[in-house]
């Protein structure tokens, strides 16, 4: 059995104005959760930042992690940075006709990381092992994330989502507003599916994700609050750290994680072994 994470932060964009500021202080933060708690070696976990966040090396950073595991394996994937979406081109987006997608540093509106990648690949995982994906960001909603200052005046918003160029040319004045009804499930927050992985994401679809300043520097707050709750019982099953985390982000954020994945496996400690 081995232990093998890809933690991947994006601040830096080669899109003029489209920097962030929490994603890689996030990544650092789960590194030393994973290595402190779970028993991840230094050289286990892979870190791509930044500029070296480009599509080529996140997709191959993804397809390695899921197609080299072998079972008893137990991967961890972790993404902070803009999500956005684009025009669906192969007809399984029924409702909104659009594919959400994750943004690298080089993020080419033509040639986009599309959550049908994300899919097929996840697919491919040898069913015994075990994948844990966090995207702190809203990948299934607005996809933005606003900034907060905790004990003073808010600073200047960013968003995480980008907006596609191609909607304001249209002249459709796309900014972000929800699109995802398909994924729309009430106030569930808890979602049992037939996925590969285990996925928890920033929020529900109809509300943005916070990029904050807590304790004194900038953190993706669905990170922040996940890490603490990790820290306080690495032992807790992954449906009691999504209620930790979410008892956290309440009262401060308009934010509900969601946590999704086989039933069997929501009750199972959080980063064991596949049952």
């Amino acid at each position: 059995m081995s232990k093998r994470a890809l933690l991947i932060g994006v601040n830096e964009y080669a899109i003029p104005g489209a920097n962030l500021r929490g994603c890689v202080n996030d990544v650092h933060n789960i590194a030393a959760a994973l290595t402190d708690l779970y028993g991840f070696a230094e050289s286990d976990i892979t870190m791509v930042l930044d500029g070296a966040a480009t599509k080529a090396a996140m997709t191959h950073g993804i397809a390695d992690l899921v197609d080299s595991a072998k079972p008893g394996d137990v991967l961890y994937l972790h993404y902070s940075g803009h999500g956005s979406n684009v025009p669906d081109t192969d007809g399984d987006e029924t409702t909104d006709h659009r594919d959400e997608i994750l943004c690298p540093h080089d993020l080419d509106w033509n040639d986009p990381l599309t959550d049908d990648w994300l899919r097929t690949t996840f697919d491919r995982l040898d069913p015994g092992a075990s994948l844990t994906v966090v995207m702190d960001c809203c990948h299934s909603g607005s996809n933005t994330r606003e900034p907060v200052l905790l004990g003073g005046p808010p600073p200047e918003v960013v968003s995480r989502f980008l907006p596609n160029p191609d909607d304001e040319t249209r002249g459709g004045g796309f900014t972000g507003t929800p699109r995802r009804a398909r994924r729309r499930r009430r106030d569930e927050d808890v979602h049992v599916v037939d996925i590969a992985e285990t996925l928890v994401s920033g929020c529900r679809d109809n509300q943005t994700s916070a990029d904050a300043h807590i304790d004194g520097d900038y953190n993706g707050a669905l990170t922040y609050y996940l890490v603490r709750a990790m820290r306080e019982d690495p032992q807790s099953t992954y449906r009691a750290l999504h209620t930790r985390t979410l008892a956290g982000l309440q009262g401060n954020y308009d934010q509900v994680p969601q946590l999704e994945g086989r039933a069997p496996r929501l009750d199972e400690t959080f980063l064991s072994g596949a049952g």
